[in-house]
């Protein structure tokens, strides 16, 4: 009796370590996976700020059509009425030479919801300089058909 009781305790106890090995390796497959769509999400978001502070955008709408295809609500909703605000009353803007995301782990993950600790090095064009700007975020990012979007993210204090 004592031998099967060894026995399946030694084998329960490779089987529950090859399982935590196992989810550790996938949390760490969709920590690079998820890196790459929240640096493309950022990166698209600063180059239509950009291109609407160039002038490039005609209409909220088509700004909205371009956020739409890696930005999902709450943020898409809250970047509209942002340009419409900026159209209404314009003021100067700083632009975004570049975005870039420095460090990112996982904090909950869900099937279609994923939140990160996220550290976002933004790089600005001011009027007399270029200067960096290193914040660290709480993002989150939804999967709708496949495809991961950037639904909101906001300052860690």
């Amino acid at each position: 009796m004592k031998k099967v009781l060894v026995i399946f305790s030694f084998l329960f106890i490779i089987i529950s370590y090859q399982n935590v090995i196992f989810a550790s390796y996938n949390n760490e497959a969709l920590e690079e996976k998820i890196q790459q769509h929240v640096q493309q999400a950022f990166k698209e978001r600063s180059k239509v700020w950009n291109q609407f502070l160039n002038g490039e955008y005609t209409s909220v709408d088509k700004i909205e059509d371009e956020l739409e295809t890696f930005i999902a609500d709450p943020l898409l909703k809250s970047d509209v009425k942002m340009f419409e605000k900026m159209i209404k009353d314009p003021m100067s803007f700083e632009q975004i030479s570049s975005v870039f995301i420095k460090d990112i782990s996982i904090i909950k993950n869900n099937e279609d919801v994923v939140t990160l600790d996220t550290v976002v090095i933004w790089t600005v064009l001011d009027y007399s300089e270029t200067y960096e700007e290193k914040l660290r975020y709480t993002v989150e990012m939804k999967k709708n058909k496949g495809k991961w979007f950037l639904s909101d993210y906001e300052i860690r204090k």
